[in-house]
């Protein structure tokens, strides 16, 4: 899986609205989302659980804080979901991104295949709403650029299922031998095979057998050799990000091998602006590992709003010690 860099034009509410489901990575429902803006141009999006009505708006998370640390001074709200709820969401949105001075340029709602704005009362704008088309040149530009969207966020979490119980099973035996078998190397030796592990699977065309799977699961499981990994990931050379090596990788190991491996995967996800897989991979990375650091730091930063960007230095510092810049 490779993604690229891309500055996309955006035309209006029909070019946003088709884009951010590929922003998101899937489409989202009963939802507000919220586009932030520098200068015009789309700096970040979040999205965040409706509350179950208009009386829990309490319950409804501040993002304004994550929008801030963005840099952000305009936004877009969307919300999807019933037009009462919708209202006063956006209404109370509205009041804090003000107040944080992030003006809110637009309020939409999307429901049922069409869209429909809040703030707008012109013939533009019809009460009924307009149909909401499936894609827009905006859409594709982000589609070229390696953005998807998956039918729902259930979808997400099925990338990061276990594989079968018989390829587990026979990658388990793989780790075996290649433990016994690495039990005979010295320290140079081994480090030499375990970068060569990674060499070849980040710029092999296919994705690795049982026995390969079990040379990067081991690799990843020493920390210099997993920064190697991550440092290869942000340099945006060679062959990519290659997230779908890592979570083949990590739906075929077993729970004492999973977190480096599903850290590595979160953190090309995250970096490649993918937040919601980065997150569900970080949250089976400490569900394996409960106090694997990297993925507390990772999913912390995520869940602050950090920009991809301010990852650069990730896997350049000493071993866990490797920060997030500010």
């Amino acid at each position: 899986m490779h993604t690229t860099q891309a500055r996309i034009k955006l035309n209006g509410p029909t070019d946003l609205l088709t884009t951010i489901p590929l922003l998101l990575g899937f489409h989202p429902e009963h939802s507000l989302v919220i586009v932030g803006l520098n200068s015009g141009e789309l700096q970040c999006t979040f999205r965040v659980d409706l509350p179950g009505s208009a009386d829990h708006l309490e319950h409804l998370p501040d993002l304004t804080a994550q929008l801030s640390l963005n840099e952000c001074d305009g936004s877009v709200v969307v919300v999807y979901g019933e037009a009462e709820l919708a209202k006063a969401v956006a209404e109370r949105v509205s009041t804090r991104l003000h107040a944080a001075g992030i003006e809110p340029l637009d309020h939409l709602r999307v429901a049922e295949g069409r869209w429909f704005s809040l703030t707008c009362g012109k013939p533009c704008c019809p009460a009924e709403g307009l149909v909401l088309p499936e894609t827009s040149a905006a859409s594709c530009e982000v589609a070229v650029a390696g953005g998807y969207a998956e039918a729902d966020r259930s979808a997400i979490t099925a990338q990061l299922a276990p594989a079968s119980d018989g390829r587990r099973s026979a990658v388990a035996l793989e780790v075996t031998a290649a433990l016994m078998s690495d039990a005979e190397l010295d320290w140079v030796a081994q480090r030499d095979l375990d970068l060569q592990a990674i060499d070849h699977w980040m710029g092999a065309k296919t994705l690795p057998d049982p026995e390969g799977i079990a040379a990067v699961g081991l690799a990843l499981g020493d920390l210099d050799i997993r920064d190697y990994a991550l440092r290869r990931i942000n340099s945006g050379r060679f062959e990519g990000n290659r997230l779908d090596l890592w979570i083949w990788v990590a739906r075929h190991l077993e729970d004492d091998l999973v977190a480096p491996a599903a850290t590595v995967a979160g953190f090309a996800a995250y970096r490649f602006g993918n937040g919601v897989l980065a997150l569900e991979a970080f949250e089976l990375a400490l569900k394996a590992s409960p106090h694997y650091r990297l993925a507390q730091m990772l999913m912390a930063a995520l869940q602050a709003g950090i920009p991809p960007g301010a990852l650069s230095r990730i896997g350049c510092g000493d071993r866990e010690e490797a920060e997030v810049n500010d």
